[in-house]
């Protein structure tokens, strides 16, 4: 018959279940700006992940729940080839260690992989354990990075297909576990290694003799005392010790214990090579050696590394000031030495986010594995400031200001381009992306484009009071002067006598033609026929208004009854030195001379509508740097001559590539970087670095609030004249001599951080 009370089974999940802990990889990659001396606080992030027995085992809706207790794992995998860093971390606990990571290594990159690059089954092992008792410490000072460099030794004997790892197992300790260790074990070892103790942890042959003879002598020392019946310790001469802790186990018994387990591994073709390479490994450990020191076991039996206490490895009581001794990242002196590191050559940071929208681009910042659009700020103010371009030929400076075109143009801006570098190769790249009906060409080899050298920009209407008329009149000699000192003669200055007969031919002449040619001015300083010819058709208001300028000029009039008018040369010979050089020197400037302004183009008219104006000053055709310097002083004064006089509905933006080579533009440029906000035109300059300029010049840059990216190549100086500004976000030299082709090292002017540091690959 079937029993009715059968006993039935039932699963046993509904009693119990054990909850183990997911591990995740994490690789380290480094740069060169990391540093090692607050890796201690890992150390303590791990002793904070223990788990207390009751939250190891406890009862959740009656059934009892097991939680495995948790690790920390760091890996460094040497070959010939590479070297990378690894920490094997709970899961559960990854944004804490990222966060911990982030905050100890400035800009360390972190990627999750599958696992550690090696197998540890098939290798070579060996352990690292205490060779004295626990008590006793290693040297641990955070300035140096001495073992992480011992360890990088064993490259120089690695040969391809080899590999070499330093598995670090750390143990999180209890707060119970380490207060018993100070108080009491810590104590009690470090009175036994006053006295002269041996706190070897294996003792040889060596060491048991000592250990007897000191023995034998304390028995001696006892019965001497007895005998002459004298105090122990006055008289107990046979032995005395009076041994000195170092200052590493001084503060032993002030930091938490973070338990260490240490195992070395090797891998080679040959298995003598990899014992060979692991003691190698081995051996570098003992460049932390102090009262304490690290000394290798074979570990002949498998290893189960997923445990939290591997098993066949003996545990060191390490402090966590110790552990940061493993806990190591090369910085640059490793890394310089030791080529094979994989690292990030460059500090990587992001942008802020008000440069992750707008309408010019800078170009791509890559920040660990996230990649960033970025843009100069759309802010109405910092929009309008100055953008300097610096670096060597072929860094990609023209290839840059083609780019910025073709976002200037996007964005409805105008654009003014002032070129006399070469065969104006950058003019020609913006003419290819830039739409016929908003271009502009002025090719100043071309003498159907040549303009005349007239600032048609200052005018009057015929409807205007002579007050009015005069002070334009005034206006447009002064710049006339601009034009005469970029005619540069060292043995010809003009004196102040001479620029008065100037402005006063210039001031009658311009009163009479609005549109008159330089010519037309020069003629009535040196010619009395036409200077009397223009005085006499003067109405006499007219007289009375331009009396001091008419009494001015009668003075280069030399009158005699008997004879004509002559002209008083010597008066003026600066300036028509000056302009004879200017006329002989070549075709395009003679004619320039000659032409009145009637054709010029309206700068104001055209920057006003936003047009993009090229002006080409080609070297084969102006092939002396004084001739370009008079031709690009000439436009460039132009261009702030119209925007002062009206040319500002618009935000207009100019290129002046490599203004070094035009010292008068330099002079004008000191002004516009300064005041350019205010008559909404954005400057960019391209210079090598920023002392090839004028000092006043190289003052207004840094003075202007300007954006600054360094191309490679760059020279080291421009780093230095902006250090304060880059290190504020932690960039050195360094990052700047390790940038790829076509990237910058950018410090960009925002609303946010006043200035930001990146780098950013230029945009294509």
């Amino acid at each position: 018959m079937f029993n009715k009370n059968k006993i039935k089974s039932m699963s046993a999940d509904k009693y119990f279940e054990v909850k183990r802990t997911e591990y995740v990889t994490v690789q380290l990659i480094p740069t060169k700006s990391n540093k090692n001396n607050q890796t201690d606080n890992i150390a303590c992030l791990i002793n904070k992940i223990h788990m207390k027995f009751n939250n190891v085992m406890r009862i959740e809706d009656k059934k009892l729940i097991i939680t495995h207790r948790m690790k920390v794992g760091y890996y460094i995998h040497i070959t010939k080839e590479e070297v990378q860093f690894f920490f094997i971390l709970p899961k559960v606990h990854i944004i804490k260690f990222k966060s911990k990571f982030a905050e100890t290594w400035r800009n360390i990159e972190m990627k999750e992989v599958e696992s550690i690059p090696i197998d540890i089954s098939t290798c070579t092992k060996y352990q690292l354990k205490y060779k004295m008792n626990d008590a006793l410490s290693l040297k641990s000072d955070k300035r140096n990075n001495d073992l992480l460099k011992a360890n990088m030794s064993v490259l120089e004997i690695l040969e391809t297909g080899e590999s070499v790892g330093v598995l670090y197992n750390f143990i999180p300790t209890a707060e119970k576990e380490t207060n018993y260790f100070k108080t009491i074990t810590y104590k009690q070892a470090i009175e036994k290694y006053k006295n002269g103790e041996n706190l070897k942890k294996t003792k040889n042959i060596i060491d048991l003799g000592i250990i007897s003879i000191k023995f034998l002598i304390d028995c001696i020392n006892e019965l001497l005392n007895t005998m002459i019946n004298s105090s122990k310790n006055n008289n107990s001469v046979f032995l005395s010790s009076n041994k000195e802790i170092s200052s590493s186990t001084q503060r032993k018994a002030k930091n938490d214990i973070c338990k260490t387990q240490i195992v070395i591994l090797s891998k080679s073709y040959k298995k003598d090579k990899e014992k060979h390479l692991a003691i190698c490994a081995c051996n570098s450990f003992k460049s932390i050696s102090d009262d304490n020191e690290l000394v290798y076991k074979e570990i002949k039996r498998n290893i189960n590394t997923n445990l939290v206490q591997i098993d066949n490895v003996e545990v060191n009581y390490t402090t966590e000031e110790e552990c940061s001794n493993f806990i190591s990242i090369p910085g640059k002196d490793i890394i310089d030495n030791f080529k094979a590191i994989e690292h990030n050559k460059i500090l990587e940071t992001k942008a802020p986010k008000c440069l992750e929208n707008g309408e010019i681009r800078i170009g791509t910042v890559k920040c660990k594995d996230n990649s960033q659009e970025t843009f100069y700020s759309n802010d109405r103010q910092i929009k309008r400031l100055g953008r300097i371009l610096l670096g060597p030929m072929g860094a990609g400076k023209d290839y840059y200001m083609t780019n910025l075109a073709k976002d200037i143009i996007d964005s409805n801006r105008g654009l003014i381009v002032l070129d006399y570098i070469d065969k104006c190769q950058l003019s020609d790249g913006i003419k290819a992306i830039t739409p016929k009906d908003k271009l502009i060409e002025i090719d100043c080899s071309d003498i159907n484009q040549l303009q005349s050298f007239a600032y048609n920009e200052l005018s009057y209407n015929i409807n205007d009071d002579k007050y009015s008329k005069v002070s334009i009149c005034m206006q447009k000699a002064q710049q006339l002067e601009l034009l005469l000192n970029s005619i540069n003669d060292v043995n010809s200055q003009l004196t102040p006598r001479m620029l008065r007969y100037l402005y006063a031919a210039a001031t009658v002449m311009f009163y009479k033609k609005i549109n008159a040619s330089f010519k037309d001015v020069i003629d009535i300083l040196k010619n009395p026929s036409k200077r009397d010819k223009l005085i006499n058709s003067l109405d006499t208001e007219t007289i009375s208004l331009l009396s001091d300028e008419l009494e001015d000029l009668e003075e280069l009039s030399k009158r005699d009854k008997n004879k004509p008018v002559e002209n008083a040369d010597t008066k003026i010979d600066g300036i028509l030195d000056r302009i004879s050089r200017l006329k002989s020197a070549s075709l395009f400037t003679r004619l320039a001379f000659n032409n009145d302004s009637t054709d010029n183009i309206d700068f104001i008219k055209a920057i006003n509508e936003k047009k993009v104006i090229l002006i080409k000053i080609p070297e084969k055709h102006f092939n002396s740097k004084m001739l370009r310097n008079i031709l690009a002083t000439f436009y460039l004064s132009k261009v702030w001559l119209a925007k002062q006089q009206g040319a500002t509905e618009s935000h207009t933006e100019i290129f002046v590539n490599e203004i070094h080579q035009s010292y008068n533009c330099q002079l004008l440029m000191e002004d516009i970087l300064v005041e350019c906000r205010k008559f909404n035109l954005t400057p960019t300059l391209a210079m090598h670095y920023l002392g090839q300029g004028t000092n006043k010049l190289k003052n207004s840059i840094l003075a202007s609030g300007s954006s600054y990216l360094l191309l490679t190549g760059c020279d080291i100086k421009a780093f230095q004249e902006l250090q304060v500004y880059f290190q504020k976000d932690g960039y050195e030299e360094s990052d700047l001599t390790e940038l790829e082709r076509y990237h910058a090292l950018c410090l960009i002017k925002n609303e946010e951080t006043n200035y930001s540091a990146f780098v950013a690959k230029l945009p294509s």
